[in-house]
């Protein structure tokens, strides 16, 4: 790792860390304990640490030594820290400061601290979330997230389009160009064998009872630009009750507005963390099927109107570590006939 990026790291992490006396408060005596706590509500996994983590003196020393290397970072963003401690440092990240909050009977019960005005906006974030639902194919693969823009119409990514069409979205350089064809023999295959078409479901985490779940009927069109696609579900009785409206202009001020990105996010090893926090956080799952709300803030508009094919890609569409996650400024594209074809209207 070059000097720059390496002090850049640090600073990052300096960023978004407790302080030093939030981390007294939340880990106590027994920081290995407090995490693994933590970890069942607020780390982006399906299944928790299994053992007890006081057994385990070397998940209980990098913890330690995270909250050394904490602390110089508050004092200096850019304090020299060992790769041990850098790396113990990104397991607190995943835990206290980027959570991804569980959605337990349609409520966050694990507020962090550092997100405390989460509780003022609980109820309307909670409300406006119940029409997300996971996209699943017919063998229940999980393959994404979907939300209700009008009646019996769900707004999901053109990368998920196309995994539901057999598509690899992230191996295949070319899947956007078989994407067109890959739609026409999907929705003719699930016009010829209904058994066949993906689901949509709002769950908390995946069981049995599946009330609300609905059928995607077919996908009706992607973005040549964008990353957006529109599928045609049937079978959810409320559909309209559970449209989430989007608004037709952007927020008084975008540097630092409060966001809530709700859904059901693919999850991969994390970075930079030991084997021991690997773990702790991930266990064996690759994927998560469960509801999630992950607090953060805008950024920056990246680059305004026209969109081409250079331009920006707020539907949440990727991520980086570190870094930021990148959506599609929505209000900016609220005339595009992908919208207005299908009479998509957008809150005043």
């Amino acid at each position: 790792m070059s000097d720059q990026r390496s002090v850049q790291e640090r600073q990052w992490l300096a960023s978004v860390l407790p302080s030093p006396q939030q981390l007294d408060h939340i880990l106590g005596n027994d920081p290995a304990a407090a995490l693994l706590g933590l970890a069942k509500t607020r780390a982006p996994i399906e299944t928790g640490f299994v053992g007890d983590p006081g057994d385990n003196p070397e998940l209980k020393k990098e913890f330690a030594v995270a909250q050394v290397a904490a602390a110089a970072l508050e004092q200096n963003s850019s304090a020299t820290l060992s790769p041990e401690q850098i790396q113990a440092l990104h397991a607190f990240v995943h835990l206290l400061a980027r959570p991804a909050l569980r959605v337990v009977d349609d409520a966050v019960p694990a507020i962090p601290q550092s997100w405390e005005r989460l509780k003022t906006a609980h109820e309307s974030v909670i409300r406006k979330i119940r029409g997300v639902g996971r996209i699943d194919t017919s063998q229940r693969v999980h393959v994404g997230t979907g939300w209700f823009v009008a009646e019996n119409l769900l707004l999901t990514n053109r990368h998920v389009a196309g995994a539901l069409c057999g598509l690899d979205p992230h191996g295949d350089p070319a899947w956007l160009d078989k994407l067109p064809m890959a739609v026409v023999r999907t929705n003719a295959l699930w016009d010829k064998d209904t058994s066949r078409r993906a689901v949509w479901d709002p769950a908390e985490m995946p069981s049995a009872a599946r009330t609300a779940m609905g059928t995607i009927r077919k996908i009706h069109t992607f973005h040549p630009l964008l990353d957006m696609a529109l599928l045609d579900v049937t079978g959810v009785a409320n559909s309209k009750n559970l449209v989430l409206r989007m608004h037709a202009s952007p927020p008084a001020t975008l540097a630092r507005h409060d966001v809530y990105v709700a859904g059901y996010p693919a999850v991969t090893p994390p970075h930079g963390v030991s084997p021991q926090v690997a773990k702790l956080l991930f266990r064996d799952a690759t994927s998560s099927g469960l509801k999630r709300v992950s607090p953060g803030q805008l950024v920056a508009l990246v680059e305004d109107l026209p969109i081409a094919a250079d331009k920006p890609r707020e539907l949440h569409y990727s991520g980086q570590y570190g870094v930021a996650n990148y959506s599609v400024p929505l209000w900016l594209v609220q005339d595009d006939p992908f919208f207005t074809d299908y009479g998509i209207t957008f809150a005043s």
